[in-house]
């Protein structure tokens, strides 16, 4: 019995070996698409080259496993459509780009012949360089004049001021958009890859796009971006960087060394199938990927976001009425009287800068609550104001009105009042009765007020802060003009 036991407990061991064994070979084909897949025969090759690639075309369809070739197509903006204006060395560069151009072309359309003839799949890319990116959009569809099943393409080489930049490339891919009915694919290296991913809120075209990896390095397992694209449409694993007369990463008949040369993560069926990856990523849940909460708000709005976001770190005892009203509240005390905000700053009078308004201590803010707790009333009905002689209880106190003013010149100022009673002290902090006079100021003509009222704001946005900041008195008066009856 012992004996049938321990055979029991081997067979069993071996069993589980087994079954371990087989689930890892079964997931090794997901792995195989981060590490050196161009090693598994059942996966499609395809070729990229530019103009000066010499290639031997019968030697390299030899190779059943290339399934398409791309070929550079358009190179940043065009050449000068006319040249007679021009002299001397100026004319014959100019008449040489437009050679160079007539026989880049030409070749490019030789090649498509060709590689259709053999049976594979075509594609083509646009270098993008600064400059227009529509125009340089326009160029390349005019250049390539790509059919429908055609891989179309944009190569943004790097970050840098030689390179198109990602700015322009989601403009560029737009008018592609715009002039095909479909979005080109990306192209680009790890480093560019991985800024569009971490900062895919601001790229949320670009960070959709297929991608067209080029990484010349055996594994990619952690380096991919997966976060942003699931998979590669095209690995670019092998060129100039790393293939030469002693190693190679895979070698094609009919080519030299120089070749670009790119895995699939499909087999060639699979490949055809899915050609020309015309086909954006799903939009990413903004509850699942936080960065993207932000992609759809306009610059202006996310700078002024970010602004209120620093003026709240601040430690000093005032902050401006837009960051008290709006910004984050972190352990500030929040007693912000909205009727207050808009007195104190009408109290200041024309043509004097806005003061902060001034945040009280917590233990101010807790006194006001006991306050109108104990006597039941609301703060606005304590303060009496008075206009010419009439009273008019828990209304705001009528500021410059320019409106009035015009229609009124020459008859004498009036004169407002504004007593705060024994049941404002908690509010104000001051003595147990106050009165300010607030002399009205003399009648201007309605286009000298119009000049005050856009210096103020011209001023305001020279500063940075724009109407962000606090609510000057300029802007004030204008709302009086709508807000105050004749």
């Amino acid at each position: 019995m012992t004996m049938t036991h321990a055979a029991s407990a081997t067979s069993l061991k071996r069993a589980l070996v087994l079954a371990l064994g087989l689930f890892g070979f079964a997931a090794q084909p997901a792995m195989a698409d981060w590490k050196t897949p161009w090693k598994d025969d059942d996966r499609a090759i395809v070729i990229d080259a530019y103009e000066f690639n010499p290639i031997d075309w019968e030697k390299m369809a030899s190779d059943k496993r290339i399934a398409a070739f791309i070929n550079k197509g358009s190179d940043g903006m065009p050449p000068e459509y006319r040249c007679g204006s021009k002299q001397d060395d100026a004319w014959k560069l100019c008449k040489n780009r437009w050679w160079k151009y007539s026989v880049t072309k030409e070749l490019f359309m030789t090649r498509k012949q060709i590689a259709k003839s053999k049976g594979m799949l075509w594609g083509a890319y646009h270098l993008g360089r600064p400059g227009n990116p529509r125009a340089q959009a326009d160029h390349f569809i005019n250049f390539a004049e790509p059919d429908e099943d055609d891989l179309i393409a944009l190569d943004i080489e790097d970050i840098g001021p030689e390179w198109m930049s990602l700015e322009d490339a989601e403009i560029f891919s737009d008018q592609i958009k715009i002039r095909t009915g479909r979005y080109p694919v990306l192209y680009t290296n790890g480093n560019t890859a991985k800024h569009i991913s971490d900062n895919r809120a601001d790229y949320p075209l670009l960070s959709r796009l297929p991608l067209w990896y080029a990484r010349y390095t055996g594994d990619i397992t952690g380096k991919f971006p997966e976060e942003t694209w699931p998979s590669y449409a095209l690995w670019q694993f092998s060129s100039m960087h790393n293939c030469n007369a002693r190693s190679c990463p895979y070698r094609v008949d009919g080519t030299k060394y120089d070749i670009d040369v790119n895995v699939s993560n499909l087999d060639v069926a699979g490949l055809k199938a899915a050609w020309p990856f015309d086909e954006l990523h799903p939009l990413p849940d903004p509850l699942s990927d936080p960065s993207m909460l932000m992609a759809g708000i306009d610059a202006e709005t996310r700078s002024a976001v970010s602004k209120l976001e620093l003026d709240a770190d601040r430690t000093d005892e005032t902050e401006s009425g837009m960051l008290a009203a709006y910004g984050p509240m972190g352990d500030r005390p929040k007693r912000i009287d909205p009727l207050k905000l808009l007195n104190t700053v009408a109290a200041e009078g024309p043509g004097r800068d806005p003061s902060p308004v001034a945040v009280r201590p917590a233990a101010a803010a807790d006194a006001e609550d006991t306050s109108d707790a104990a006597d039941g009333s609301d703060a606005a009905g304590a303060v009496a104001a008075t206009v010419e002689g009439e009273a008019a209880p828990g209304m705001p106190i009528p500021s410059f009105n320019p409106m009035r003013a015009h229609r009124t010149a020459g008859k004498p100022p009036a004169t407002v009042t504004q007593t705060v009673t024994q049941d404002e002290t908690p509010r104000r902090e001051a003595d147990d009765q106050a009165s300010t006079v607030i002399p009205e100021p003399a009648a201007t003509d309605s286009e000298a007020v119009a000049g005050d009222e856009a210096a103020n704001l011209s001023s305001a946005d020279e500063t940075g802060a724009g109407r962000y900041a606090t609510l000057s008195a300029a802007d004030l008066r204008v709302a009086d003009a709508f807000s105050l009856t004749n």
